[in-house]
């Protein structure tokens, strides 16, 4: 793959970090932010389809603990 433009701002940004870090070259910067950001996106996935299951099996969750509860209310009142 060939070069990547990049302003001198974000040049200096990208040199920083990588020092900052220890990190021995640019490209090992580059492999280790994209590594990074994958796993923040498939973790962001993973939150979101988590979301989705919720909110879609919620309603049934909360039917059957009103009927479990309302079980419990009749047995503990002897209408069992």
């Amino acid at each position: 793959m060939g070069a990547i433009a990049v302003s001198k701002k974000e040049e200096e940004q990208i040199e920083k970090l990588r020092k900052e870090l220890g990190i021995a070259s640019k490209s090992a910067l580059i492999r280790t932010a994209l590594r990074t950001l994958e796993k923040q996106s498939q973790e962001e996935k993973l939150r979101r389809d988590i979301q989705d299951s919720v909110n879609r099996c919620g309603a049934a969750d909360r039917e059957e603990n009103r009927e479990l509860f309302n079980a419990g209310v009749a047995r503990a009142n002897g209408n069992e």
